[in-house]
């Protein structure tokens, strides 16, 4: 489940402070899959172990320059990223991996930043709905049926399904530009 928005302004908020029990948090949310993602590049649990703390000290001396927690997130990967492919081409392994390796990863790197953007997009979209439509399509989205949603917020099933409809209507119109990326955001929805 993602980060409220409000957990998240309040964490950007101390990440840019300088706050170290939030630099913890920040660490402890992404090293697992930073170490992994890192691991898959290098075949190498330890080496990828290091790649990721000299990625966490780059981030903690650019904290302030951080207005967006995606963008965080974003920068951890891409550096993570570099780092490993800075250490094959040192290590002269990259001449040894089969070259499909290297285009999957990068595949796999896009289709990453790809779903970050949809993300994003959905997400803002979603922020500019009123209240209560908003509060029910994120509780939709969380898998609850319009009942569980009405019980939820003390309305009838009328009500919850009226705006959902209306909060669909909205969202077609604000995502009218973004309708190429339909088939990605219908996918990871899963």
């Amino acid at each position: 489940m993602e980060r409220k928005n409000e957990d998240t302004s309040l964490l950007l908020k101390h990440l840019q402070e300088g706050d170290e029990r939030a630099f913890r948090t920040l660490f402890e949310e992404f090293y697992a899959a930073l170490c992994l993602f890192a691991t898959r590049y290098l075949g190498d649990r330890e080496e990828a172990a290091d790649v990721v703390q000299e990625t966490f000290l780059k981030y903690w001396n650019k904290h302030t320059d951080f207005d967006d927690y995606r963008k965080i997130k974003s920068f951890l990967y891409v550096v993570v990223r570099h780092a490993c492919l800075n250490l094959l081409r040192d290590r002269e392994l990259r001449s040894r991996i089969p070259e499909e390796w290297i285009e999957d990863s990068e595949q796999e790197f896009r289709n990453q930043v790809m779903e970050e953007e949809v993300h994003r997009i959905f997400n803002h979209a979603i922020d500019k709905l009123p209240l209560q439509m908003r509060m029910v399509i994120n509780l939709s989205l969380d898998g609850l049926k319009n009942s569980e949603i009405a019980e939820k917020m003390n309305l009838s099933e009328g009500t919850v399904h009226a705006y959902k409809k209306e909060a669909y209507k909205k969202l077609r119109i604000s995502l009218k530009d973004y309708y190429y990326l339909l088939p990605f955001l219908l996918f990871i929805s899963r």
